[in-house]
């Protein structure tokens, strides 16, 4: 989600009272965080369900607030009287929506192709996340641990990410985003899904901006397509 700047001098810049102390209006700064919270989460929520719409709500909040996204702990946040395993089952059904994904999706790079211009970096990175200990999750593939020193073979899952970037700046703005398993029946290539990932941005983007593709991509036959 990007903030202006007015929106995060507001949240992190608080006012000096005359008495020389800080004015700490809690509330206010919580209002102003949901009412913007919830207008960003209607906007990722267009053309979904009611229900798609809500869990959408939710897990935006859920995820800023415990700063995880793990279904428990966003549960935990909304501070519901429904029991935290009935709200994980119903996270658990929203997230088998196939739509959410391309919604989200086509919403955020909406609200992003008015940053991309010719000169815009758009940076497409190749990643992992590592499972060592899981052993019920769904399509675990074989990845190499990018955080280890060794880069030990373990469970988890690729990522493809792209994200803006202008030059000479630090501002980045986050575009697309995907995980994929080769354990997967649905499965065809890492090349494919790297191709898959370019055409997405670039037909939402108007194939404005510059491709800046990691390392380990170099040796992927996309160049010419």
């Amino acid at each position: 989600m990007h903030l202006d700047k007015s929106t995060l001098l507001y949240i992190f810049v608080i006012p000096l009272t005359n008495s020389g102390g800080y004015d700490m209006n809690f509330s206010h700064l919580a209002s102003n965080l949901r009412n913007k919270i919830a207008k960003f989460s209607g906007i990722l929520s267009i053309q979904l369900d009611k229900t798609a719409g809500r869990f959408i709500k939710e897990a935006v909040y859920g995820i800023l607030a415990s700063q995880s996204v793990m279904l428990t702990e966003i549960g935990r946040q909304l501070e519901s009287k429904v029991r935290l395993k009935k709200i994980e089952e119903r996270f658990s059904r929203q997230l088998n929506k196939a739509q959410i994904w391309q919604n989200v999706h086509q919403q955020i790079l909406s609200l992003a192709k008015s940053r991309i211009n010719k000169d815009t970096l758009l940076i497409l990175d190749l990643g992992d996340i590592h499972k060592p200990y899981a052993e019920k999750m769904e399509y675990l593939a074989k990845v190499r641990d990018g955080s280890s020193l060794e880069g030990n073979i373990v469970d988890g899952y690729w990522t493809n990410q792209v994200i803006a970037a202008e030059p000479g700046s630090n501002e980045l703005t986050p575009l697309y985003s995907a995980l994929y398993s080769q354990e997967s029946p649905d499965f065809r290539s890492e090349n494919e899904e790297i191709k898959g990932a370019i055409d997405f941005v670039s037909k939402q983007t108007g194939n404005q901006g510059v491709w800046v593709i990691a390392v380990g991509a170099t040796g992927i036959k996309y160049m010419s397509p």
